[in-house]
């Protein structure tokens, strides 16, 4: 009975990704005990472009260890500097989130008593959109029970871009709903397109 338990919780947990190989040590962030407001990895090549992520909310990436969607979107930025024009001089990542409050499973961000948008963030999507070079829009739809709140949030992150005239991308796809493919999902062969 006890390897039947063993056995089940083995299951259950997640696989631990390390940062990429052609990450240089050491990956710096931003962050407090529960949310973190951005992750910079820099790439092992000459590169001297940065290219801004902004996914939904982060999961268990630090700076000692990644998770399955910054792991996806550094290995999709490295590989496609070499081919996409967009990417090329690529030579670090600016991973950032429209809620910065860690958790892995985004439903259960309905439960948190603190609004979505948080002023601090914010700040740092506005100076790093300041930073980057290419900008890549990666949320995906919003948490279930959050709808409303996200889509504010979504647009007021939007007018930021649109206030500093940047050009903003997205992997693939929209959703119906309008949101980017999310980061975790993006496909190497998967096109960048723009959104305005």
């Amino acid at each position: 009975m006890t390897t039947n338990n063993t056995s089940e919780k083995k299951k259950q947990r997640k696989p631990v990704y390390l940062h990429p190989e052609f990450v240089k040590r050491p990956v710096t962030l931003k962050r407090t005990e529960d949310k973190r407001y951005w992750l910079r990895m820099k790439f092992d090549n000459a590169g001297k472009n940065t290219v801004v992520v902004i996914l939904k909310n982060p999961s268990r990436a630090t700076g000692d260890v990644s998770d399955k969607t910054v792991f996806n979107v550094a290995n999709y930025i490295y590989r496609n500097s070499r081919t996409n024009p967009l990417l090329k001089g690529a030579g670090s990542v600016i991973i950032l989130n429209l809620i910065p409050a860690y958790e892995t499973y985004s439903e259960r961000l309905k439960m948190r008593t603190e609004p979505l948008a948080d002023k601090e963030n914010l700040k740092y999507i506005k100076r790093f959109t300041r930073e980057a070079s290419v900008i890549i829009t990666a949320w995906g739809d919003a948490p279930k029970g959050l709808e409303q709140e996200y889509t504010a949030l979504r647009d007021e992150v939007l007018e930021i871009f649109s206030v500093a005239g940047k050009e903003i991308y997205y992997v693939d796809k929209l959703s119906k709903k309008g949101n980017p493919k999310h980061g975790q999902i993006w496909g190497y062969a998967d096109k960048m397109k723009k959104i305005y």
